[in-house]
Parts: structure tokens; C-alpha cells; sequence
């Protein structure tokens, strides 16, 4: 017995466009179908709209993508994050310098890690470490120490660590980049100058 796959009508993207409403703005978007129907998208949600309706939101979607854009030039945010272009985090670079313990069974779980020296700061309490850092090394409670999890030989560390020092003081050194904010006042400027193109 054969089975019937329904066929679902194409869809047609005719406009997009930020809108307000009670204060908040939110994206919306019309699309046609080729079942003659349409429909928009907003608050997470969809419903049919006519096709006057829909021609409508179309006519004035310049004008809303213009109000939008006034909004951003004149209070320097982007709630809508619509303005992409704009980034809101910067990559930086610094270097931790790990003091590293075996144990028994460091050679099937990781080496422990026994202090950590990062951005002028010593930390011995691994747990006030920024999460980055922590992530990097792969660090996990293991009783009363911490591990880096899978870590079991210096051969794994040489991949990513350098002046490896595995006699005297089982240290090493490595580069770790992260991702932080950037400056909000930079950001407003950024997306003043990009709304202003708009206007």
C-alpha cells in the first residue's frame, strides 16, 4: 500500500522589519505562500494575515527599518542585535603559567595542578579562576585536588604548552585566548555610525 507525503506550498520571503510595541521592539517577517496564502512571523509566533494586510506591513517596511535605525542612532543600543556588523566582543590573548603535581594514577586520570599564574594574579584556590582559563586546561575536582582531565602525559602537553619544565618544578607555559566585552561606549559609537547610514 503506497503512502501519501503531503506537500507542503513553497514559501516566499517579501519583507522583513523591526517594529515596537508596548515599549519593546521586536523583528517581524511576511512570507507568501504559493497556496495563496500569508503569513507573519513576530514575538516568536506566526499567524495568516490577508493579503492586504500583508501588502501593508510591505509598504511600510522602510519607514520601520528608518524608525529602527533612529532608535539605535539616538541611544547607541541595538536590542534586536540587527546591526551584526557591530561586534560586541573582542578576542584577547594571555599567558598562564601552570605548576603541575603527578600522583598515583595522575598516568590514567591527568596530571594535578597546583597553582595557576594569570594576569599578575597567583591563583592556588583553583576555584576563583576565570572560567576560560579553568576550561583550557580541563580542569576537574578529583577529591581534594585538581586535575587536568586526560591530560596523562607530558607528550599531551607539548601540542599546545611550552617551556615545559617536567624535573625541577613540572611547570609550564601557555596561550590562552578569550573573549571579553567590549567597551559599551565604543560600541554605541560603532552603531550610531552604522544607523546614521540608514537615515
Amino acid at each position: 500500500m503506497n503512502t501519501i507525503t503531503p506537500t507542503l506550498p513553497d514559501q516566499i520571503e517579501l519583507c522583513s522589519f523591526p517594529f515596537r510595541d508596548e515599549g519593546k521592539w521586536h523583528n517581524a517577517t511576511i512570507f507568501f505562500f504559493t497556496d495563496d496564502t500569508y503569513t507573519i512571523y513576530g514575538y516568536e509566533d506566526h499567524y495568516d494575515i490577508s493579503k492586504e494586510e500583508a501588502d501593508e506591513y510591505c509598504d511600510e517596511h522602510e519607514k520601520r527599518i528608518r524608525e529602527y535605525a533612529q532608535y539605535v542612532h539616538e541611544t547607541g543600543t541595538d536590542p534586536l542585535n540587527n546591526y551584526m556588523g557591530v561586534d560586541r566582543t573582542e578576542t584577547k590573548t594571555s599567558v598562564a603559567f601552570v605548576k603541575f603535581g603527578r600522583y598515583i594514577g595522575c598516568d590514567k586520570k591527568g596530571f594535578s595542578v597546583l597553582s595557576v599564574e594569570w594576569e599578575g594574579k597567583t591563583y592556588e584556590n583553583l576555584t576563583g579562576l576565570p572560567s576560560h582559563v579553568y576550561d583550557y586546561l580541563c580542569l576537574k575536582r578529583d577529591g581534594m585536588r585538581y586535575i587536568m582531565e586526560g591530560i596523562t602525559s607530558v607528550d599531551m602537553l607539548e601540542q599546545e604548552c611550552t617551556d615545559i619544565n617536567n624535573f625541577a618544578h613540572n611547570s609550564f607555559k601557555c596561550m590562552i585566548e578569550y573573549k571579553v566585552d567590549r567597551p559599551s561606549d565604543v560600541i554605541a559609537e560603532e552603531l550610531r555610525a552604522v544607523a546614521n547610514k540608514s537615515l
